[in-house]
């Protein structure tokens, strides 16, 4: 990113000044404006990224995260942008992740010409539109679920995503033993913005990248902690052989369900979605902070291990990622394997990272990630854990 100074501040500048934006961020705001100026201003994707045709593809990536670091910074800014700003933000987002998309694939490099950015962008201009109005109606919905009191659904079931046209399918791996998954899984790294809702503080979004994609989910590096069956809804430039939609669009927009959550690592924490479709589930545009659940699925194979249903009592500590203890309380398995139990618990808190599990009956004790939680037909709530380091004795 150029680091020259804008003589001529921005017209909208004074009226962030007289926020309660510090003093020393001055300069980021000033840096904003003339990134908002060249991206908006660039009539090549090379010039979108601020780079020359020799770049390479790691020159490409590090301009992009770059860029990136501009338009969504880690923190917060500690003023309210206007609305015209927040806009200019979004569309120079498009734009530099359309000229990232092109500049870092090879084949599509190599087909591209430098050209007017707007006759370029011209075909897929109507899903920014679509994606913006989407957004509005999914935060006034917010807004007005809020105004009305209403509280947080404890469980609310979707069905799987209808079928959709057969564009690509991957093979599962042979093995019966790995065969987990409805598809598998391709380790890539590619940028994404993910969206979701708090009840208390509203709409949020994060910046960061896959870990892994498949045609059905994929994986997300995280720093925000997140819940299990929250709805996400997420922009990528995913391949258009693992797309069930938009097939021609540079951006992929999807709603996704979040199906695990791993314990921190380094600041972050990988958390794997699974595709929900173009449109979000029947109750979300009401209560877009609510906890969703997919129908059961019986897949060959689900489970590593076969789960036996047996009744111990237990010990159940839930630890924050810190290993603070949170709360504990004592519970009861309902079913068990060799890695994982299902537990049915009273008190457990609203978020917690792992768990420890003890049972003096069989002199055991070991730390467990949750992998899912819910409410039963007999308003009892379930807690679904795997071990970390021990397995439980059969």
């Amino acid at each position: 990113m150029s680091s020259a100074k804008q003589t001529i501040r921005p017209a909208w500048f004074g009226e962030v000044e007289k926020g309660s934006a510090p003093a020393e961020l001055s300069a980021y705001f000033l840096e904003l404006s003339s990134l908002l100026d060249r991206i908006e201003s660039s009539t090549s994707h090379y010039q979108a990224l601020g780079l020359n045709r020799s770049a390479t593809r790691e020159h490409v990536n590090d301009a992009y995260q770059q860029a990136l670091s501009f338009l969504y910074p880690e923190y917060s800014v500690g003023a309210v942008l206007p609305s015209e700003v927040t806009a200019r933000i979004d569309n120079a987002f498009r734009r530099v992740s359309l000229a990232f998309s092109v500049l870092a694939s090879f084949a599509n490099r190599r087909g591209y010409e430098p050209r007017d950015l707007d006759r370029i962008e011209k075909p897929a201009a109507a899903a920014p539109a679509s994606a913006s109005n989407r957004s509005a109606r999914l935060t006034n919905s917010a807004s007005i679920a809020q105004s009305q009191g209403g509280e947080i659904a404890s469980e609310i079931r979707i069905g799987q995503q209808k079928a959709q046209p057969t564009a690509y399918r991957e093979s599962v791996c042979a093995a019966s033993g790995d065969n987990r998954r409805r598809s598998e899984r391709m380790r890539l790294a590619m940028p994404v913005r993910a969206n979701g809702f708090d009840r208390k503080t509203g709409k949020w979004n994060e910046m960061t990248q896959t870990v892994d994609v498949g045609r059905t989910g994929l994986t997300l590096r995280m720093k925000r902690r997140v819940q299990l069956g929250r709805v996400l809804y997420l922009t990528l430039p995913l391949p258009a052989k693992l797309r069930s939609h938009c097939y021609s669009e540079p951006h992929y927009g999807v709603y996704a369900l979040i199906r695990r959550v791993e314990p921190p690592r380094d600041g972050a924490r990988n958390v794997s979605l699974e595709f929900l479709g173009e449109h979000p589930p029947d109750g979300f545009l009401d209560k877009p902070w609510a906890v969703f659940r997919t129908k059961k699925w019986d897949g060959s194979q689900r489970r590593r291990g076969a789960r036996q249903k047996r009744a111990e009592q237990v010990r159940v500590e839930y630890f924050s990622d810190a290993l603070q203890l949170v709360a504990s309380e004592d519970a009861e398995t309902e079913n068990s394997s060799r890695t994982g139990l299902r537990i049915t618990v009273k008190a457990a808190p609203a978020e917690f990272d792992l768990v420890r599990v003890s049972c003096r009956a069989l002199g055991f004790e070991a730390l467990a990630a949750p992998r899912n939680r819910f409410v039963a037909k007999d308003g009892v709530e379930r807690l679904c854990v795997k071990f970390i380091e021990k397995e439980w004795p059969l």
